[in-house]
């Protein structure tokens, strides 16, 4: 860049010379002199603009070298972003798939416990049918009891009556 600037400049102060009428050959050279040279006159300002041409140049380098770090600095701030948004993109997935997989398991919960709940309903009244039972089977017990008590009553006291009678019988024979 400053190559181009200082050429540049070479053919500008020449076309210039050339249209004020002095000779191509009382150009001056805008190489820098040597230390310790004598400088024409003119040489120190075109030494400043020399000056002034590298300093643009390294400005514009510097302004290059700013902006590609800021481009870099960007393409890695958006990478992080993408990379970031990628992250909640998963953690939503996963956390949608885990909503859905426990809502399946709350619904076969619920699905288990109807089925729970009526064999409970279904053992409680066979429970309630064979305490029925049971207390119908106790009442019958109880009433061949007592039938067989009466049973026991009345054979022996027809037994007592005959055993009487056949020694009332034998007495009086």
């Amino acid at each position: 860049m400053a190559q181009d600037t200082t050429q540049w400049l070479r053919g500008h102060m020449r076309e210039h010379l050339a249209r004020s009428g002095e000779a191509p050959t009382k150009v001056v050279n805008l190489d820098r002199p040597a230390p310790g040279a004598l400088r024409p006159r003119g040489a120190a300002a075109l030494d400043l603009v020399h000056r002034a041409a590298e300093a643009i140049s390294d400005i514009e380098e510097r302004a290059n070298d700013t902006e590609e770090r800021a481009k870099s600095l960007v393409r890695g701030a958006i990478a992080k972003l993408n990379a970031a948004e990628a992250r909640i993109e998963a953690a939503e997935n996963a956390r949608r798939e885990a909503i859905d997989e426990t809502a399946a398991r709350l619904a076969e919960a619920v699905e288990a416990l109807k089925r729970a709940e009526a064999r409970v309903a279904a053992a409680e009244a066979e429970t309630l049918a064979a305490e029925t039972r049971a207390q119908a089977a106790e009442t019958r017990a109880l009433e061949a009891e007592t039938a067989l008590r009466n049973i026991e009553h009345a054979i022996r006291t027809k037994l007592l009556r005959e055993a009487e009678t056949t020694r009332s019988v034998s007495a009086a024979a």
